[in-house]
């Protein structure tokens, strides 16, 4: 009887283990992810430890899931929409990655003069906008605070503002 349930509840777990990986499948099909992003999907949808570890490890045994190439991607995509690297270094913290992966991805943020590039170049989309105010010191607030919160540093933000 005692074998009889053994096998049973080691069918039930090949199937669980299966199942995960099937749905680890799909949600990487659509857009790729961190393992704690997925870990963290896998649970919601019921899966036991054992079988989100399975299907984890799996997953990066086939190169469907690298939390390298991850967040070299979403710095990439980040850094081309015009943001500073303490929100990209922000975004990537919130998608479980450890600070090694991070500082690497970082990179994509290019040098100081890179980002007083980019910071300018999202200032010029903003022209009109930051135009309408007539004080020039109201002005230049708005676009430090503007920048400051598409994550570039103090320093950056002083060289981008200075010849507006």
């Amino acid at each position: 009887m005692k074998e009889h349930d053994s096998r049973q509840h080691d069918s039930r777990r090949v199937k669980a283990s299966a199942s995960a990986l099937d749905s680890a499948f799909r949600i990487l099909a659509r857009r790729d992810h961190t393992c704690k992003e997925l870990a963290v999907k896998l649970r919601q949808k019921g899966f036991d430890g054992v079988a989100i570890d399975g299907a984890l490890a799996r997953c990066r045994e086939l190169g469907y899931l690298d939390d390298a190439k991850t967040a070299a991607i979403i710095a990439g995509h980040l850094v081309e929409s015009g943001y500073g690297p303490l929100r990209v270094r922000q975004t990537l913290r919130q998608k479980g990655l450890d600070d090694a992966l991070i500082e690497q991805a970082l990179v994509r943020c290019g040098d100081e003069e890179t980002q007083v590039i980019s910071a300018r170049r999202m200032l010029e989309k903003r022209t009109s906008h930051l135009g309408r105010e007539g004080d020039p010191w109201k002005r230049r607030q708005k676009a430090c605070r503007f920048l400051a919160g598409r994550g570039f540093a103090a320093t950056v933000i002083n060289r981008a503002v200075a010849d507006r």
